[in-house]
């Protein structure tokens, strides 16, 4: 079978491969639909050794076999799966911080979310796997996990609806977010700097975007009449976006930093106006199964729409192709069928 994995000569490239084993509990996808992600993209660039690293987390497809003992799916369901499992039972679940747990990115599918068969480990098949309803497409299901990464974000920017956050960045991600906060009852303000994300913002339902060619903070209050918006979620990071959003929030607010950072990762904060006007900052990394189960929901019930996303589909043979699209900013989301 075919899948994206490292190449004996350096960086990664399809590869044919043995199809994945089964154990107890397992289940062996046949992957219809599998989305490129940014945090590929960031493993594509580390300089380790790229035999370390698996691409591909957001998937979908049909069971083609089960293990023994499995009775939650059969073979011909359609069955879409996050690629990491937390404990739950750990400090960092207790707390609320599943991503932070010492298993999570100790589980992961096999070989990868980019293959042509994709064996679901035990664990996942109990707690992060999904049985799709008929209306659902592969397509669809496939943003599972970053539609959840998205969820908890606005978790974790404790919005309330009335709310006014401020979303900088109309990625892929940002629109996710923008869709998840309007679900939320919020009213989101989507800020970019292309008007062809912008419009595809409107198109998605958001009814404020802007482009903030005169600074964000500027941008900001001319929006809100000077008050300033209650949250800012920041899907893209440097030091300008940062100070900017520090201060267009107003005080009491949230930043929620959404992306790793694009330059020098030690960036300045005002300690001081942090202290005197009460401002948060959180960060938010990946999912958690109550987040899955959420994002699954809502693209269940057409509360977020995702296929305008995809900009761009392609066969796994194309996969560095796909990549340069995402990169050089030609492309929304990259999907690959097999």
């Amino acid at each position: 079978m075919k899948a994206i994995l490292a190449l004996p000569s350096g960086g990664f490239g399809v590869t044919d491969t043995p199809p994945p084993a089964l154990g107890p509990g397992d289940i062996l996808l046949e992957m219809r639909a599998s989305g490129l992600c940014g945090t590929d993209l960031a493993k594509l660039s580390q300089p380790r050794g790229p035999a370390t690293v698996r691409l591909g987390h957001e998937f979908a497809g049909v069971v083609r076999a089960v293990g023994p003992g499995v009775t939650r799916f059969v073979p011909g369901d359609r069955v879409t799966a996050a690629h990491h499992v937390p404990c739950g039972s750990c400090w960092a679940c207790r707390h609320g911080s599943e991503s932070m747990c010492p298993q999570f990115k100790a589980t992961n599918v096999d070989p990868c979310g980019f293959a042509e068969l994709i064996r679901i480990p035990r664990l996942h098949v109990e707690h992060v796997a999904f049985r799709l309803p008929a209306a659902m497409t592969c397509e669809e299901a496939s943003f599972t996990e970053p539609l959840a990464c998205a969820v908890r974000g606005v978790e974790r920017s404790r919005v309330l609806p009335g709310d006014r956050i401020a979303v900088v960045g109309a990625g892929g991600m940002g629109l996710l977010i923008a869709q998840v906060l309007l679900a939320r009852g919020t009213d989101p303000i989507v800020l970019d700097i292309a008007e062809t994300r912008l419009a595809l913002a409107r198109e998605l339902g958001v009814p404020t975007v802007a482009n903030p060619a005169a600074g964000i903070r500027k941008t900001l209050e001319d929006l809100t009449d000077g008050a300033g918006v209650d949250g800012v979620v920041l899907t893209v990071v440097n030091a300008g976006l940062l100070q900017e959003a520090q201060r267009a929030i107003r005080a009491g607010g949230r930043i929620n930093v959404f992306a790793d950072v694009a330059d020098e990762p030690r960036l300045a904060l005002d300690f001081s106006d942090l202290y005197h006007r009460e401002l948060t900052v959180v960060s938010t990394y990946s999912s958690t199964p109550a987040t899955l189960a959420q994002a699954f929901e809502l693209l269940a019930e057409r509360r977020v729409r995702v296929a305008p996303l995809i900009s761009h589909r392609l066969p796994l043979d194309a996969f560095d192709e796909g990549v340069r699209l995402q990169r050089e900013g030609l492309a929304t989301k990259v999907v690959y069928h097999p």
